[in-house]
């Protein structure tokens, strides 16, 4: 799944249904939606589908890497709050992200 970001809109464009997927093609206004492309971002920045040279797409993925991995919600956009506002659920959500961050990597 590659979720895009343009201009205002954050749509998901499924390979396969990724848990998140419904939420990011239904992601409303507001709050919500900036949410939504918090976490669209994430994925963009480890599949490293987000502009930029090669030496950013790594920068990118591996703070990508870290907010998706850090646990606890200590901050109101943290992984876990997000996904937590967006009724998804952190783990399912962390495994599945970290596997098309793998995927991504055996495939270049």
């Amino acid at each position: 799944m590659h979720a895009q970001v343009s201009g205002s809109s954050c749509q998901a464009a499924p390979e396969t249904e990724e848990p998140w997927a419904s939420v990011l093609r239904d992601r409303g206004s507001g709050e919500r939606a900036l949410l939504c492309a918090v976490l669209a971002d994430a994925v963009r920045c480890l599949t490293h589908t987000i502009g930029g040279g090669p030496k950013d797409q790594a920068r990118l993925a591996v703070q990508a890497r870290r907010w998706v991995l850090k646990r606890g919600e200590d901050w109101p956009y943290s992984f876990e709050n997000v996904c937590a506002a967006l009724g998804l659920h952190p783990r399912l959500v962390r495994r599945r992200l970290l596997g098309l961050a793998r995927e991504f990597e055996r495939g270049r």
